[in-house]
């Protein structure tokens, strides 16, 4: 008898505190949270967790994905970010801001269309980096500077 196929947990969301849960139960599996970040999308306007045997509605009401390392190459002016599921992303001119709510960083990330926040290690590295400017906000990468809205 073939092993049972793991199907993706009805009910699945993400809280305003970026945790991932199936009803009152955290998803703690580091394996199985790599698989749901790693097939995270956006459908039609809807959030879903979407791999070859269909899709499955998340409702994200918080950031679903975390910057492990942000790293900075100051000779080509260019920041990226490595996230929690293993994907790395270019940060954009309009990819850092503070969350209102959490006051919280935040890096834009899947073309804009999730948000994921800034592990301690992250954090750090663009605090080390941040400049100011008659009340504005940048992270310095060599000559380049991304705004930090605030």
């Amino acid at each position: 008898m073939p092993p049972p196929r793991w199907e993706i947990p009805q009910g699945l969301r993400v809280h305003s505190d970026g945790t991932w849960r199936v009803g009152d139960s955290q998803v703690i599996h580091p394996p199985t949270l790599r698989y749901l970040k790693s097939h995270l999308v956006e459908d039609g306007g809807a959030a879903c967790v979407m791999d070859e045997r269909g899709k499955m509605p998340i409702d994200v009401q918080g950031p679903p994905f975390e910057v492990m390392a942000l790293v900075l190459d100051a000779a080509a002016g260019t920041a990226s970010v490595v996230l929690d599921d293993g994907s790395k992303e270019t940060v954009r001119d309009t990819s850092l801001r503070m969350n209102d709510e959490t006051g919280q960083i935040e890096c834009a990330v899947r073309d804009g269309r999730f948000q994921a926040r800034l592990s301690r290690a992250a954090h750090q590295v663009l605090l080390e980096h941040v400049t100011e400017e008659d009340g504005a906000f940048f992270l310095q990468v060599g000559g380049r500077r991304i705004p930090l809205r605030t």
